[in-house]
């Protein structure tokens, strides 16, 4: 099997030798290989560990050297696309009849065949260095040469210390199991990030004046603009909570007993100053009336084009995030009981929560477009198992073969399908924007407890708070015109409140001067409340 090891490792996590195998697929042997060609350990004693931001170094360095520059103890494998360095007993030499020198070996990594030509001085040093138990990366004296870093991707950053603390972290990553991927890796970017700021120090060294600079330092980076290195609310926000979430667990570790239990307490932010300087701005969301128009001006002539308009259809319709979206399957969605169901066993779900989501009641139009997807699928052969929005190379023929077509891999294509749907009503949405409009949908909605709290289960959360402390809130523009409304409510008469009343028990006489005034009011009121609630 090919292997060019463009697998890409998560930067801020911490990989054990188990890990490293699954990640790339290769034996333990290889692994051994690895750190024999440079693959720098994390420090420490103990069964090695590995850094992702080294394990992305290496790889890159290796993809990066090709056939030219090869040292003479490397062959390059056509397999890998790498520079390998084979075992020496696998290694022959011959010379063909046009007195050409050559070398062959098996790849330590995949056991292909590799080859090169040598000169003359090349193919005697290799020969004398084939014996038993010899080191052919010790025949190489050529000085390595420092990357000038040309070309147009940015340089692999890698820190200027090494890591004291990857064994601990190892073990807390350990421990936050229990959380999602994505939620893991947010609190590594802020243990990261932390580290950064101490140089790379060890955590059992830190000191409450640590974290007070640092705690200054987000602060001012608050106020900063985001083009500069500034950061936002929510993000400092989230990174004070991580580092006092992780500090707290640091303190019960051994040797770690130092740190004092009130430590985590310093990364608490004054109440005042974020007020101040990082006040949380609108989070921009779509009506419903927007969404209907997202959808309706997606292109829709070919099968892609109809796949996303059915992915943005569907994520307004059910309000399932981007990762359970890209992973549905046709036997997810019931057009009959208008339900879907987020099965955590097969679709990547936050959490690994599985629950069944009840259509919300958001235009027909949208509804439909998720109905002819799915009969459009079936009639083309699609399953129950096949992916409800497949990849688009899956869709230029009809399906043939039994076996099930597989879901999208990422959520690329939803962010895309939301992407262009946004083009269409001249804003930038982003796929969690649908949950905020059906939040906002259901505070016109539901006017009980009991059909608010239906209402927050339907979007997944398990509490009430959730939802309306994160989802759909008042935009300011919202806050005036609802005001405004209560003003206008509140200076009419009690005579105009009797006749609308009459009005509408149906006690006036039609055609009547009392009749047409109340008309008049009540519409007055109707359309004040659509200006002000229902937008």
């Amino acid at each position: 099997m090919s292997r060019r090891y463009k697998i890409k490792a998560k930067k801020h996590r911490v990989y054990d030798v188990r890990a490293v195998m699954e990640l790339f697929d290769v034996c333990r042997n290889t692994v051994s290989n690895w750190v024999g060609a440079g693959l720098m350990p994390s420090q420490g004693q103990g069964p090695h560990l590995f850094r992702g931001l080294e394990l992305n170094r290496f790889h890159a360095a290796r993809r990066a050297q090709g056939r030219h520059n090869l040292r003479l103890d490397q062959f390059y494998c056509l397999c890998c696309k790498v520079a390998v360095s084979p075992h020496p007993l696998s290694i022959n030499l011959w010379q063909t009849e046009r007195e050409s020198r050559m070398a062959g070996g098996a790849c330590s990594e995949c056991g292909a065949t590799v080859m090169k030509l040598l000169d003359a001085t090349g193919y005697e040093r290799l020969k004398n260095a084939l014996s038993p138990n010899a080191n052919l990366s010790k025949i190489d004296e050529r000085k390595e040469e420092d990357s000038v870093d040309i070309g147009t991707e940015a340089p692999l950053r890698v820190p200027e210390w090494p890591s004291m603390n990857d064994r601990i972290i190892h073990d807390w990553q350990l421990y936050a199991g229990r959380y999602d991927e994505k939620t893991m890796d947010a609190h590594l970017t802020s243990i990261r990030d932390f580290e950064d700021f101490l140089e790379g120090r060890c955590f059992s060294q830190v000191r409450d004046k640590d974290v007070g600079k640092y705690r200054t330092s987000l602060l001012a980076k608050g106020e900063m603009p985001q083009e500069d290195g500034g950061l936002s609310a929510s993000t400092i926000r989230h990174r004070a909570s991580h580092l006092a979430a992780f500090v707290k667990w640091l303190t019960m570790q051994e040797g770690y007993g130092r740190l004092g239990v009130t430590l985590p307490d310093y990364f608490d932010l004054p109440r005042q100053k974020m007020a101040k300087a990082l006040a949380r701005p609108d989070k921009l969301y779509p009506s419903v009336g927007e969404a209907q128009a997202m959808v309706q001006s997606m292109p829709s002539l070919t099968l892609a084009q109809r796949r996303d308009r059915t992915i943005v259809a569907c994520a307004f319709l059910t309000g399932l995030r981007a990762a359970a979206l890209s992973s549905m399957r046709l036997k997810h969605i019931d057009c009959e009981a208008e339900t879907a169901v987020q099965d955590a066993r097969e679709m990547r779900a936050k959490n690994g929560k599985s629950f069944t989501v009840r259509w919300f009641p958001v235009p027909s139009e949208i509804s439909l477009v998720v109905v002819e997807w799915k009969r459009e699928l079936e009639s083309n052969g699609f399953g129950g198992e096949d992916a409800l929005f497949p990849d688009s190379k899956y869709l230029s023929t009809p399906k043939t073969s039994p076996a099930p077509l597989p879901i999208l891999e990422t959520s690329g294509a939803v962010n895309e399908a939301f992407r262009i749907a946004s083009t269409g009503v001249g804003q930038s949405y982003s796929p969690h924007s649908a949950r905020h409009c059906l939040k906002a949908l259901g505070d016109q909605i539901c006017t009980r407890s009991e059909e608010r709290k239906a209402w927050s289960l339907n979007l997944g959360h398990e509490s009430m708070v959730i939802t309306e402390a994160h989802y759909g809130k008042m935009t300011e523009a919202t806050r005036m015109q609802v005001l405004a409304a209560i003003k206008q409510k509140d200076e009419t008469s009690d005579d105009e409140k009797d006749l609308m009343l009459r009005y509408l028990l149906h006690a006036l006489t039609p055609g009547s001067p009392e009749y047409r005034a109340a008309r008049q009011l009540v519409r007055q009121r109707e359309a004040a409340l659509d200006d002000g609630v229902l937008e």
